[in-house]
């Protein structure tokens, strides 16, 4: 299992500032570009919040609405995945603040149900137990996980995203990690 406090090798590269460019003058090309680079990992990211196909859909296509609409007065800083998925976020709290609706966990965690011959491998004791310890976090622990588990985000887009430091970052969300792995742990020692 890959240590998940390296960075990722899976995560797609920083969009060029050649297509960024091109997007930001209505290249239809660019512009899908950055839709095929984006488009899963902002939509894990809704489903992970409110837990609704349909509603993740809708929030992810709003979502790129107001990407191409705010795309002219962006200014490349070289982080331009902190910057769609800010946007992201944003629509993510106007979504919460106009509905008042809950994800169906607290969590935000799309965890795995478990069927047929999975059932016998993964307790689903465990999983119930995972959810518990990640309810009793804070938002921002949780929002934190969120970004780089379920976004797929790196530190540094992590940090440049909520203006922290990278290694500020990076140990706090190794902190977390192991924070629960010690209280899974426990529970079954």
């Amino acid at each position: 299992m890959p240590d998940p406090h390296t960075e990722r090798k899976d995560s797609p590269p920083e969009l060029d500032d050649a297509l960024i460019l091109s997007a930001m003058t209505g290249s239809a090309t660019a512009l899908a570009a950055i839709y095929d680079a984006y488009a899963r990992r902002i939509y894990r990211y809704f489903f992970s919040r409110v837990e609704n196909a349909a509603e993740a859909d809708d929030l992810t296509a709003q979502t790129f609405l107001k990407v191409i609409e705010a795309l002219p007065r962006y200014r490349h800083r070289g982080q331009f995945t902190a910057w769609i998925f800010q946007v992201a976020r944003n629509n993510a709290v106007d979504y919460f603040r106009r509905s008042h609706n809950q994800p169906l966990h607290e969590d935000g965690f799309d965890l795995p149900v478990m069927d047929g011959a999975l059932d016998q491998v993964v307790d689903q004791q465990v999983i119930a137990l995972l959810r518990r310890h990640l309810r009793a976090l804070d938002e921002t622990e949780r929002e934190l996980l969120r970004l780089r588990f379920v976004g797929d985000l790196t530190y540094a887009e992590i940090a440049a995203l909520l203006g922290r430091k990278e290694d500020t970052v990076r140990k706090a969300i190794k902190s977390l990690t192991e924070r629960l792995y010690w209280q899974m742990e426990a529970k079954h020692a």
